[in-house]
């Protein structure tokens, strides 16, 4: 009788505290924005961050990489301009935000290049139009110290709003 009331007790101790199983997402990511200029950083290989920069006024997307085997050599810069792309009247004021995300490109390597391992995300609020841009990373290139450049890619395109939204 003693013994199962001293099991009974220590199971009774072990139910009461609850499990601290914590489920860890580790992220690596920053962003950040003010009226003419948002900023996120996001991967671009295993060895290196890119960060990403918005002109609001201008529309000038880039990414900005340096350079992981000389600090005093030229870093690696990649641009484009999102008004085309995102086709918005260039007399309007888009309001713009900035994502980057990570993606793990199974195919378009080729010996030279392939995708970074992050997609830059743009889109317009004001129209819902957005654009994903890759970064076409030369790891070879990056190894030996050389500074890349380059346009950055869209490789998709499409709008986040359902409906046309008229004004009054």
């Amino acid at each position: 009788m003693g013994g199962l009331c001293g099991v009974a007790a220590i199971a009774g101790v072990l139910l009461s505290h609850p499990s601290n199983t914590v489920l860890e997402i580790p992220v690596q990511a920053s962003a950040t924005r003010t009226e003419t200029m948002a900023a996120a950083t996001g991967e671009v290989d295993t060895n290196a961050e890119g960060l990403f920069t918005l002109d609001f006024l201008t529309g000038d997307l880039q990414c900005y990489v340096v350079n992981t085997r000389n600090q005093n050599g030229p870093p690696s810069l990649f641009r484009s301009n999102v008004m085309g792309d995102l086709q918005i009247d260039p007399t309007s004021k888009p309001q713009f935000m900035l994502l980057v995300g990570r993606a793990i490109f199974q195919g378009g390597r080729t010996v030279n290049a392939r995708p970074a391992n992050s997609v830059v995300y743009v889109i317009d609020s004001v129209s819902g139009n957005f654009v994903a841009y890759g970064i076409p990373w030369q790891e070879n290139v990056a190894s030996r110290g050389g500074a890349q450049t380059g346009a950055l890619i869209p490789i998709s395109k499409g709008s986040a709003r359902n409906v046309m939204i008229r004004e009054p």
